[in-house]
């Protein structure tokens, strides 16, 4: 990923999200599918017709070294209409058919380089790192976009906006039945004392602070 300088690869870093990253392959004129990881000498070759059918008539070996993920979601094809021929061909070998949520850069440079940037600022926050589970089977995860164990963040209710704001220790977070959840730890005062309260709360009630972790 760090040798291509290409504008579209200046598009992608200047809009991915690192709590929104997807699963990127690269398809290289020169090897064929490989991942942003790979390590390669830089080279001169483009992906014209002719390129695009050798790699096709020989793809089982130009896609066998990328790390194709195991079930596919939203996808992108980005590039010329070459290089999209040949993904296309992969998403069908690979899967045995083209994923019903494939969509394409088309036109100019300058377009394609706004639909990967609204592509890229679209994609949700994902969970990551099971830590565990509910009794009922729920997965439990360090981390959801930029909320993580151990942090602290500042929980303001949308639902109860004359409360104030209170700092909270996020213990973990999981797929709730209203959507993505914390399970926090709050200051609450009862009776005039103080007291850590164990809370669930939506994630979107909950903004970086400023306060530092202990």
């Amino acid at each position: 990923m760090d040798l291509y300088q290409g504008v579209m690869y200046e598009s992608y870093r200047a809009h991915v999200r690192p709590e929104a990253s997807p699963n990127v392959l690269i398809l290289s004129a020169r090897h064929g599918f490989i991942d942003p990881r790979d390590v390669i000498a830089p080279y001169d070759q483009r992906m014209t017709t002719q390129r695009a059918d050798e790699i096709l008539a020989d793809l089982p070996a130009f896609a066998a070294s990328a790390d194709w993920p195991t079930q596919v979601g939203k996808v992108l094809l980005a590039g010329g209409k070459e290089y999209r021929r040949v993904m296309r061909a992969a998403l069908v070998r690979q899967y045995g058919a083209l994923p019903l949520t494939v969509h394409e850069t088309t036109g100019g440079i300058g377009t394609q380089r706004s639909q990967l940037g609204t592509f890229l600022d679209g994609l949700p926050s994902v969970f990551r790192d099971q830590i565990g589970q509910h009794a009922n089977g729920t997965p439990i995860y360090r981390s959801y976009g930029w909320i993580e164990a151990g942090s602290i963040a500042t929980l303001l209710y949308r639902a109860a906006p004359a409360l104030p704001a209170r700092q909270a220790r996020v213990l973990s977070v999981f797929n709730g039945p209203s959507g993505p959840t914390a399970d926090v730890e709050v200051e609450e005062f009862v009776r005039g004392r103080a007291k850590i309260c164990p809370r669930w709360v939506s994630v979107a009630d909950l903004h970086p602070s400023t306060e530092e972790s202990a």
